[in-house]
């Protein structure tokens, strides 16, 4: 089993033009799923990633979109750079672009949970269609969470390992890349890859870390 995943995983990484690295250690595979956070923490986390990326469109829907997130209890979920966001009156263009990225973070987390099951190339931003697709599966902003909250599930615990490890090695090339100077040739969007990498990072809890903000991305 543990063989049959790392081949996989190794020839994923090589259809896409990184073809050096080696999972060498096969105990690297072994996870405790029970030490993930919950769907329900996952689902929090989907559904005010998506309300950020709404508001980046028009920021005058903070307001609306705090006094919702705390009408349906999920304010404590809120990052503290988040809330700092909603909370201000104008925000940074760096700042801006960088939470604009965060909708790869939600869209691998919908497909973690199984409300999508068409997972985005590695080369490429989630399309247009897939973040469509997402939304159609998430209730409407405004609307009450309670019940979509209450039913979620994840899909297969092993597929979203993999993938988190998969983006894991990504950006493990990427860095060493930078790092030595060189050019890389991979066929990976990096910020989309980053983000994929980071938000599942916080689902298995990578390095017993709960904080979105605090989320370790180091390999």
């Amino acid at each position: 089993m543990l063989a049959t995943r790392i081949t996989r995983i190794e020839e994923r990484l090589s259809l896409h033009g990184i073809n050096n690295y080696q999972i060498t250690y096969p105990e690297y595979l072994n996870f405790d799923q029970e030490l993930f956070a919950t769907p329900r923490e996952v689902g929090c986390r989907v559904m005010i990633l998506t309300a950020i990326a709404y508001t980046i469109q028009d920021e005058s829907k903070k307001y609306g979109i705090i006094n919702w997130l705390k009408n349906e209890n999920i304010w404590s979920h809120v990052s503290e750079k988040e809330a700092a966001y909603l909370n201000s009156r104008t925000t940074k263009e760096d700042e801006i672009l960088d939470l604009s990225w965060k909708i790869e973070a939600a869209y691998i987390l919908a497909w973690a949970l199984g409300l999508v099951d068409d997972k985005p190339m590695p080369g490429e931003e989630a399309t247009e269609a897939q973040i469509n697709n997402m939304i159609q599966q998430l209730p409407a902003l405004g609307d009450q969470l309670e019940s979509f909250l209450s039913n979620l599930s994840f899909r297969d615990a092993v597929e979203i390992y993999d993938e988190n490890i998969f983006y894991e090695l990504t950006t493990t090339h990427f860095r060493d890349t930078l790092f030595s100077g060189g050019k890389s040739r991979a066929d990976v969007h990096v910020p989309a890859s980053f983000e994929r990498h980071l938000a599942l990072n916080w689902l298995r809890r990578f390095m017993n870390i709960q904080d979105w903000d605090d989320t370790d991305t180091s390999t």
